[in-house]
């Protein structure tokens, strides 16, 4: 039964294996999305984060239906909070929409994924310039206890923490730049990419890589170095295309056609 938590703190990872099975599960207390209850006040919010959190980790995988009556009934809302849930992830081009047939998770489309994959190069990149101007002693400890907590899971393979630990990254250094709301337009463009960075980082050695990746940009913070931070920042974003055909030579079922 799909039932929400009282808080959506944690994001969420995908298991081992997972060019293989996408049976992944959702929210703090690992139960799967289907085992949460809505409680709180603003459940159009819940619904959609839930939902979003869904598609993004696969659990709710490319091309699968999305039924607004059984997810009403499984979280024990009304209509009315899926629908809108369903709205804003349309927007963000996450579900699909279609009169008369239904409603579905959008499939990865590669355009879509390079538009987004541009957008990401041009914010972030700009985003790192400002972070290492205004480089601080305070900053630098926030980023690099964050890299320790990334080697703990890289060490042990715990790739939801992983993830979770590579999004708070960048989510630090768009606060850093100073720029009120910079987080959540970053967070949004993301959309497109989540869930393939997330099936990435299961991909051979891809969490080491990003691990090193992620050291080098810390680095470069904590040097004031503008342009180095500029130019690491774009070569770790940008690495995700190659390895985008090969997921999809893997697993053409998750690519619209």
């Amino acid at each position: 039964m799909l039932r929400l938590p009282e808080r959506q703190t944690k994001r969420t990872g995908v298991e081992p294996g997972v060019l293989g099975a996408l049976d992944v599960q959702l929210g703090s207390s690992g139960k799967s999305f289907r085992e949460q209850k809505v409680v709180a006040v603003t459940r159009k919010d819940q619904v959609y984060s839930i939902l979003r959190q869904a598609i993004i980790s696969s659990q709710l995988a490319p091309g699968e239906a999305i039924r607004k009556e059984l997810v009403a009934l499984q979280l024990g809302v009304s209509r009315t909070p899926v629908s809108d849930a369903i709205a804003r992830l349309a927007d963000e081009g996450l579900v699909e929409i279609y009169p008369q047939t239904g409603t579905f998770v959008a499939r990865l489309r590669l355009d879509k994924i390079e538009t987004a994959q541009f957008v990401r190069v041009a914010l972030e990149t700009a985003a790192i310039r400002r972070a290492a101007e205004r480089s601080s002693a305070a900053v630098v400890a926030q980023l690099q206890n964050n890299l320790k907590n990334q080697r703990k899971a890289a060490d042990i393979q715990d790739f939801e923490r992983f993830y979770a630990l590579d999004e708070e990254l960048h989510d630090m250094i768009c606060d850093a730049a100073g720029l009120v709301g910079l987080r959540e337009i970053a967070a949004k463009e993301r959309s497109q990419i989540d869930r393939v960075r997330r099936l990435l980082l299961h991909y051979e050695t891809r969490m080491i890589e990003t691990l090193k990746e992620h050291e080098a940009i810390v680095a470069a913070i904590a040097d004031s170095s503008v342009e180095r931070a500029a130019v690491t920042m774009e070569d770790h974003i940008s690495k995700m295309g190659k390895m985008l055909l090969q997921l999809q030579a893997k697993r053409p079922e998750l690519f619209a056609s």
